[in-house]
């Protein structure tokens, strides 16, 4: 048998739990995410603090429903259902992943030059966010908001890294010594 709690949610949130945690979402083995999920579950619906202020709210922009796996232990010790403002605040832990994965993805194709229309239908192209899940002008106003880049300072940090990987690979197979890498690495920390 198996025990699940079925909780509104947008679709972009829905979509990139279903990428990472499959469908249905399984993310009992997720040690910085499911226990955290597991204390909002209650048998009985508990604290109502902010309901209320939710219900005016009627989750409007959460259209779609996920599927999220519980363990048989934590059913029959913790609950089976959630509250709503443990709902908003799950919803809300969720989104903050996805907006930093998009905005890592584009900020990424934004410092090797490309435009921001373009590195948004990068995104949405490959890595399933179409139009229907996470429009693009919702995303484009969300980076012009929120995504503030460096083109330098990436530039820079891809060039720190290409470094490093680079003394490896000398340091690998002698051309260049031990010591030396570990000179580089401790002056350009």
């Amino acid at each position: 048998m198996t025990f699940s709690l079925t909780i509104p949610c947008k679709p972009y949130v829905k979509r990139f739990l279903e990428l990472n945690y499959g469908s249905p979402v399984d993310f009992t083995k997720e040690k910085s995410l499911y226990p955290d999920f597991r204390n909002k579950l209650k048998r009985q619906v508990g604290s109502t603090r902010y309901d209320k202020r939710y219900e005016k709210l009627k989750l409007c922009r959460y259209t779609e429903c996920a599927e999220i796996k519980i363990t048989r232990d934590d059913f029959y010790r913790h609950g089976w259902e959630m509250n709503l403002t443990d709902i908003v605040d799950f919803n809300r832990q969720i989104e903050a992943r996805t907006k930093l994965f998009m905005y890592v993805i584009i900020s990424g194709r934004m410092a090797i030059g490309t435009s921001l229309t373009d590195s948004i239908n990068y995104f949405q192209t490959n890595y399933n966010f179409p139009e229907e899940v996470w429009p693009s002008e919702s995303i484009n106003k969300d980076c012009q908001r929120n995504l503030k880049i460096s083109k330098n300072e990436i530039l820079s940090n891809i060039s720190k890294q290409i470094d490093k990987l680079s003394l490896v690979k000398l340091s690998g197979n002698g051309t260049i010594s031990q010591q030396f890498k570990k000179n580089y690495e401790t002056a350009n920390i």
